[in-house]
């Protein structure tokens, strides 16, 4: 490669590479739905209920949170962790079963990682999700095989994966530039390397400008659907979020910002990279 040519990329993962929402919302209101059913609890009550524990822990991906909830505690009051979980199995075989089935990589993901590396150029993944989810979805993809490293935030328990000297945990927040800034220094890279993807302007886009890093956002075609509206039901997002969020928002209009590039389907990074789809 020539010098003044990217020889880096980090991506963004959850609504870059696959449809996290598209998967994540019909596998978990297939699993509560299989909760009502069993345990005969109405469902806006478990609703709630997962709403505070979610944002307790900061994340709707925290595992058997269900097992915690007031209203299944106390249903099955005076048995144990795993005797509820016994009891309870066929939700969890639902969330799973409709999660392989919902679970896919956009298209061109998997032949543009192919043809990325092929041509000598590193590929980073960087997500806020814990090795748990971020890292076995990439796992389950059959994609892992194109990722130098992977950077992920804190898990709460022991992972099968944790052995993988690839994943790497990190403890900033987007859009916070120190997180890419830390990236760069651990993977001993120049930022004029690197060409940062994500599909968020606020925290993705926003990240990579205030970084210096040549900045791409995924801008797909969404489906229209209510995922959206049933994942604010179940949020992770505290008051305090959400009025981050809308900061974030008017200081990027402030600012006059906009991404260095623009792209509707994965394939389209090649030519920042100089390669074509041929090569």
């Amino acid at each position: 490669m020539e010098d003044n040519l990217k020889k880096v990329l980090i991506t963004d993962l959850d609504d870059t590479l696959y449809d996290w929402l598209g998967f994540f919302i019909p596998s978990f209101y297939a699993m509560v739905d299989e909760l009502v059913s069993i345990t005969g609890i109405d469902k806006e009550i478990l609703l709630s209920e997962y709403k505070e524990k979610h944002q307790y822990y900061g994340t709707v991906e925290h595992p058997f949170v269900t097992l915690e909830l007031p209203s299944i505690k106390n249903k099955y009051i005076g048995m144990d962790f795993e005797q509820i979980k016994e009891i309870l199995s066929e939700a969890f075989h639902r969330f799973n079963s409709v999660r392989k089935q919902e679970l896919s990589l956009f298209p061109s993901v998997k032949q543009t990682l192919e043809k990325l590396t092929d041509n000598g150029v590193i590929i980073i993944g960087f997500t806020e999700s814990t090795q748990e989810a971020g890292f076995y979805r990439l796992k389950k993809l059959g994609i892992d095989a194109f990722f130098h490293s992977v950077y992920v935030s804190d898990s709460l328990f022991h992972s099968e994966f944790e052995t993988d000297k690839r994943i790497h945990t990190i403890n900033f927040k987007k859009p916070d530039k120190d997180v890419l800034l830390e990236i760069c220094y651990d993977e001993k890279i120049s930022v004029s390397d690197v060409v940062y993807v994500g599909d968020s302007l606020t925290k993705d886009v926003y990240m990579a400008k205030m970084a210096g890093v040549t900045s791409v956002w995924a801008r797909y075609e969404k489906e229209q659907n209510d995922f959206y509206q049933k994942l604010v039901d179940i949020t992770s997002w505290t008051d305090e979020d959400f009025i981050r969020e809308s900061t974030l928002k008017k200081e990027w209009n402030e600012k006059n910002l906009l991404p260095d590039y623009c792209i509707s389907n994965y394939s389209e990074l090649l030519p920042i990279f100089d390669i074509s789809e041929g090569k």
